[in-house]
């Protein structure tokens, strides 16, 4: 068995054992919501190893505005691991990268827990500075 599909056994033994149920297209991430928060969950390998990017949808099709965009960068030295990131597509994320080969199930169920936990504390605060929709409301426009 490959690294990455040792990891991406593993990674699926530690969702189902917290009672998530991810959705995931072939090769792509495992998306799952957890509380009011939108998690993807991205494995891949590089430099001969694997890693885990765990990934928390803040903020879609937002302005990101010049307050925003210095504000952003203050956020990432008050965080303890991870960063917000800001893609082509008006996308802003949370994000924290583990490394895969020897990822344990606390480390992973931690990471899990601060990165939606980030995500969800920090996206209504940047929505009032850029507009978009939240996760939440990606998953349940009515709410």
């Amino acid at each position: 068995m490959s690294r990455l599909q040792s990891l991406d056994e593993r990674v699926k033994r530690y969702l189902a054992e917290e009672g998530l149920e991810p959705q995931r297209a072939p090769d792509g991430p495992y998306v799952l919501k957890y509380g009011s928060t939108v998690l993807l969950v991205s494995l891949f390998e590089e430099a001969g190893h694997g890693w885990c990017r765990i990934a928390a949808l803040v903020l879609h099709g937002f302005e990101p505005t010049l307050a925003m965009l210095q504000h952003l960068p203050r956020l990432n030295t008050q965080v303890v691991q991870g960063a917000f990131l800001l893609f082509e597509d008006d996308t802003l994320a949370f994000s924290c990268t583990l490394l895969g080969d020897d990822l344990d199930e606390d480390t992973f169920r931690a990471t899990v827990s601060y990165v939606a936990r980030i995500g969800d504390e920090y996206d209504e605060p940047l929505r009032a500075m850029g507009g978009g929709q939240t996760g939440q409301d990606l998953i349940s426009p009515s709410a």
